[in-house]
């Protein structure tokens, strides 16, 4: 069965359904966010959504097929081998109603249905634009924010949706020369998988906030995150929080990165996690950076100060909260220093 509309009338629909859960998986690591999704538009191959503490990159080209069986399990978006690249699931005590007519609609209770793919309008390109990894970079680049403000670049989405990998072997003499003139430049130190658990355990200990990307083969996010509570069984780490679950096989970790600066007051360092195919299973950031302690994630100029990492509005004055946020900063840059001393 063919459902005759386009990517962009669904994405369009998903707003009906208000808050939901939001699940990506591949091997090694799943995460779980509650978020709306209102606002989805497509640009290119991507589909895309941006807003303070959360954006999404959905690569059109990846999306095959929708499937949908209940209430409960919700709508999934599927690849070409049936493998799910993200499920959307209403939340505890949410009417059922919306999601039933989305699904009755598509015509998608129990059966795979395909959209129609989107027609491109735009002017004709040269064969070499045509592969693949070149437009999901013209298409990223184009979303990307002005410089100096944070956001879901094209490296991040082409590593973790597997259209790019990691290849340790070169990086290590580059990381071994990387930023010795200490002005801040870009670096990649390679540090043990085994401490990464500790890390992560201290930073929800401490209720840090943190940015996290990760994602599956066709859908990649970024957002902004408070995890209060931790476990660690056997080689699997928990983290939860009120909207958000990250569940992570320690043991599919092969290599672990800090990767970035740090220059004055600001740690734009992030923690970066590949399986041993180089893949990057999740990027791990402090959201006690000025800019996102601003709301530093919108992807135009930089967001009005009103707005914390989790897009309330600001009772206490943007100065107060700054400070904070540097006071917050200081314990991820400890943690990364111990990590690549």
């Amino acid at each position: 069965m063919r459902y005759l509309g386009h990517w962009p009338d669904l994405l369009a629909d998903l707003a009906l359904l208000g808050r939901v859960w939001i699940e990506t998986e591949q091997p090694g690591v799943r995460s779980a966010q509650r978020r709306p999704l209102n606002g989805l538009r497509v640009h290119g191959v991507l589909g895309y959504l941006d807003t303070p503490g959360y954006q999404v990159r959905l690569l059109l080209d990846q999306c095959h097929a929708l499937y949908g069986v209940n209430d409960e399990q919700g709508l999934t978006i599927e690849d070409r081998s049936e493998q799910p690249l993200v499920s959307v699931q209403l939340e505890a005590g949410a009417h059922p109603l919306p999601l039933r007519l989305l699904l009755c609609s598509l015509g998608a209770y129990g059966q795979r249905v395909t959209p129609a793919p989107h027609r491109y309008e735009g002017p004709r390109i040269a064969a070499l634009e045509h592969h693949a990894i070149h437009r999901l970079q013209r298409d990223c680049q184009a979303l990307e924010p002005e410089p100096g403000c944070p956001g879901l670049g094209f490296r991040d989405v082409a590593e973790l949706s597997g259209r790019l990998s990691l290849n340790p072997r070169p990086a290590r003499p580059v990381a071994a020369h990387a930023d010795d003139d200490g002005d801040g430049d870009e670096g990649a130190i390679a540090v043990d998988p085994a401490l990464v658990p500790c890390v992560l355990e201290t930073l929800v200990d401490q209720v840090h906030p943190l940015v996290l990307i990760s994602g599956s083969g066709g859908w990649v996010s970024r957002s902004i995150q408070q995890f209060y509570a931790h476990a660690y069984l056997d080689g699997q780490l928990s983290l939860r929080g009120d909207e958000a679950r990250l569940e992570l096989d320690v043991r599919a970790i092969d290599s672990a990165w800090v990767v970035g600066g740090h220059a004055g007051e600001h740690d734009g360092r992030s923690l970066r996690l590949y399986d041993e195919d180089g893949r990057a299973m999740a990027v791990i950031a402090s959201a006690a950076a000025p800019g996102d302690c601003a709301g530093g994630m919108d992807t135009g100029p930089a967001a009005s100060p009103r707005f914390s990492p989790q897009g309330r509005l600001q009772q206490d004055g943007y100065q107060g909260r700054h400070r904070f946020c540097r006071d917050e900063a200081r314990l991820w840059t400890t943690l990364m220093n111990a990590l690549t001393s």
